[in-house]
């Protein structure tokens, strides 16, 4: 039986729902896939790459949560409950008014941003209906995943668990009647997953929403219906580092993705499906990213940067062991793994698993500094020290990620020189071999100790 110090528990406390939580989300993107995989390599790419234009925005959203979530805890910390209130309140405005233009960006650019890409006609015109009802959720997505964010920041991971439960039970079951037509309802095809997904992200939210106004969780929603400058500014202050770091990040990404499409439409496939596959793998890091974050942000609130810089290094330890398992599991049955993604009766069927296959099998070599760079991270973010990560994105994703991946996977000649390129292996390659860089960048700016004085 496994025994904690104190400062492990608060960890796990905290981890356990968030792990949980963000598990069920991406379930939610799992059961879509397992279910659009059995229609098919083209529709399996295709709903693959809108939810990688749909991932490019997450960046607006995290200005709002990130700031919200250090705010949040450092209130807390203070025992200062009106302006966690407060903050709470306009970060939802914030959050829903941010999502009406990615909404309409959307709908006006999806198509061409999958051409850009390097999508093939037949994928771009199925993913981009995908895309028009997938974006049509965004105001609500953001808001919601605010709330959670704030809630997290508070001590609260257990009520986000929940509803994030809840929420993969609606887009399971519509996931069903919509892609395949079921019970009555109409046969969408891939157009479907995007409605389940929205309707269950509604679901959850109006719920949240209602529990946070009737006041029984540990944060109220007060709607004052009037806009709080100062606090609007602190939250952005905090959050658009966080922003302009994952629009970096989701810039390189979209040049990361542009190099694996040009591969071919069964690359993309299989890394669609192995990447969906290690998005369960790393949870645990994310619900000790989550954690640490709150503890941070509310060891610093009390006055004891001490006693955050613990937590940080009790989170490693914890986090390590369990992302060894993850890595075990990757190596040791990758074929196991990517089954339920692949159709039989698919012509690519073979190919698609081998290189699915490859993929887990070389991102399994870096889970352990994976779950270091999401502890860390967690721990800058939480202490409102968004810039340093910030900089750290800029410099080791393209150095290490981008600029290999186009060298090694498509070859280069140098003089007499001449490489032929090892194709979307080399890619997945460089993808971890920047895991280490990053976390090892991540753990120099920690050890500096500059986040321990930051002002929110």
């Amino acid at each position: 039986m496994l025994r904690f110090n104190e400062n492990q528990r608060r960890l796990w406390k905290l981890a356990w729902p968030a792990i949980m939580g963000n598990i069920s989300q991406t379930l939610l993107n799992l059961v879509d896939m397992m279910m659009v995989g059995q229609l098919g390599a083209l529709a399996l790419a295709a709903v693959g790459l809108g939810g990688q234009v749909s991932w490019f925005m997450m960046p607006i959203m995290a200005a709002v949560a990130t700031g919200t979530l250090a705010l949040v805890a450092r209130f807390v910390g203070a025992k200062d409950g009106a302006s966690a209130t407060l903050a709470l309140e306009q970060s939802l405005y914030l959050a829903f008014l941010l999502g009406i233009p990615v909404m309409l960006f959307g709908w006006v650019f999806g198509d061409d941003i999958l051409r850009i890409m390097g999508a093939k006609p037949d994928v771009v015109a199925l993913g981009y209906e995908y895309i028009k009802v997938l974006f049509a959720f965004y105001p609500i997505r953001f808001a919601g995943f605010t709330a959670f964010s704030a809630l997290r920041g508070a001590g609260d991971t257990k009520t986000p668990m929940k509803l994030g439960i809840l929420m993969n039970v609606v887009n399971a079951v519509l996931d069903y009647l919509l892609i395949f037509g079921k019970l009555g309802f109409p046969k969408l095809g891939p157009v479907g997953a995007a409605w389940a997904s929205g309707i269950g992200i509604t679901t959850s939210f109006l719920i949240g929403l209602y529990l946070l106004w009737s006041g029984r969780l540990v944060l109220r929603f007060k709607p004052s219906w009037s806009f709080h400058p100062d606090m609007a500014g602190r939250i952005l202050r905090i959050g658009i580092p966080t922003m302009v770091e994952r629009g970096i990040f989701s810039f390189y990404n979209f040049i990361y993705m542009s190099i694996v499409t040009r591969f071919g439409t069964v690359a993309l496939a299989a890394h669609q499906v192995g990447l969906r596959v290690e998005s369960i793998a790393y949870m645990p890091a994310f619900g000790f990213n989550v954690a640490t974050s709150a503890l941070v942000g509310q060891g610093l609130g009390e006055g004891n940067p001490e006693k955050a810089e613990r937590t940080v290094y009790e989170a490693l330890k914890m986090v390590g062991l369990f992302m060894a398992v993850m890595a075990f599991i990757l190596i040791a049955f990758p074929r196991y793994l990517v089954m339920p993604f692949i159709s039989p009766s698919d012509p690519n069927y073979g190919e698609v698993m081998r290189l699915a296959s490859i993929y887990l099998i070389i991102v399994g070599i870096s889970e352990i500094p994976l779950g270091w760079l999401f502890v860390l991270g967690g721990a800058l973010r939480g202490a409102g020290d968004t810039k340093t990560p910030m900089y750290i994105t800029a410099v080791s994703k393209l150095l290490f990620r981008i600029v290999p991946a186009y060298l090694l996977g498509f070859g280069f000649t140098i003089g007499p020189i001449h490489f032929e390129g090892l194709g979307v292996i080399a890619a997945w390659i460089a993808m971890s071999l920047e895991t280490f860089t990053t976390a090892a960048l991540f753990w120099w700016a920690f050890k500096r100790g500059k986040w321990k004085y930051v002002k929110v």
